[in-house]
C-alpha cells in the first residue's frame, strides 16, 4: 500500500474519530482537544527537566532489556482487549500498573523513577486506568484504533530511542504525528487513536499518565 493510501486509511475516518469518546465512563466539563502543547500550560512547568533526564532514563531502559526481564504487558490488566495489538510484539516494563507502584522498578531504575515523581498530578493511587512503563514497540506491531476508558487523564510519550522516526507514528483524531528523542508528546486518549512500526527496529517510549489539569484534589480524591 502506497504512503498516500496508509495516510488516507489512518486520517479519512468516520466523523466519530474527532471526538471524544470514553468506553467506560466520562467526566463533563473537562477541556477536550486531541493534542496538547508541551510548552503551554499546564506542562511547561515540567517538561523540559524531564526531557534534560533522558540520557539517564534510556540508560536505565537499556539495563532493564538487557536483564531479560519479560514483558508485563496483559491485555486482560490493561485497557486494551486481546485483538487490539497485533503483528511484532509490544513489550511492557512497568513501573505503575492500574494506580499501583511496581516498588521492583522504582527500586532498579532510580533515576526513571525520580524523573515520574518529578511529574504534577502523576497518575497513581486509586486509579484503575493508570500507567506507566516503557513500551517498545517492536518492527511490524500495530496497535488498532481504540478510545481510553476515561477522560480524567492526559498522556504523555517521552521517546527514548527512535531510530527510524519516518517509519512509526501515531495518529490521534485527525492528525497523525511522529516521534521526535527527547520530546514528550501530550494528548488525550479518549479520543480514537492508533500507533504503528512499520520499520525494522524498536521504538521505545516512557508512556505516563496524568490527571487532567481541570479536575480539583477533592474530585481526584
Amino acid at each position: 500500500m502506497s504512503r498516500a493510501a496508509l495516510f488516507a486509511s489512518r486520517v479519512l475516518r468516520v466523523k466519530g474519530a474527532q471526538r471524544p469518546a470514553p468506553t467506560l465512563f466520562s467526566y463533563p466539563g473537562l477541556c477536550a482537544r486531541p493534542w496538547h502543547d508541551r510548552d503551554a500550560a499546564p506542562f511547561a512547568e515540567w517538561v523540559h527537566a524531564l526531557e534534560a533526564k533522558v540520557p539517564d532514563i534510556t540508560r536505565e531502559y537499556l539495563q532493564v532489556r538487557a536483564s531479560g526481564a519479560p514483558s508485563d504487558y496483559s491485555p486482560e490488566g490493561s485497557d486494551h482487549d486481546s485483538g487490539l495489538h497485533t503483528g511484532g510484539d509490544w513489550h511492557w516494563a512497568s513501573f505503575i500498573d492500574r494506580g499501583r507502584r511496581r516498588e521492583s522498578m522504582w527500586a532498579q531504575c532510580p533515576h526513571t523513577a525520580a524523573a515520574l515523581d518529578s511529574v504534577p498530578g502523576l497518575c497513581v493511587g486509586d486509579m484503575p486506568f493508570a500507567f506507566a512503563f516503557f513500551s517498545t514497540l517492536r518492527p511490524g506491531a500495530t496497535i488498532k484504533p481504540h478510545y481510553a476508558p476515561c477522560n480524567l487523564r492526559v498522556r504523555c510519550h517521552l521517546p527514548l530511542l527512535m531510530p527510524e522516526p519516518e517509519q512509526c507514528g501515531i495518529r490521534v483524531a485527525g492528525e497523525v504525528r511522529r516521534w521526535e528523542p527527547g520530546k514528550c508528546m501530550i494528548f488525550d486518549d479518549a479520543f480514537e487513536h492508533e500507533v504503528w512500526n512499520e520499520g525494522t527496529q524498536e521504538r521505545v517510549v516512557l508512556l505516563f499518565d496524568m490527571w487532567h489539569w481541570e479536575l480539583s484534589d477533592d474530585e481526584i480524591s
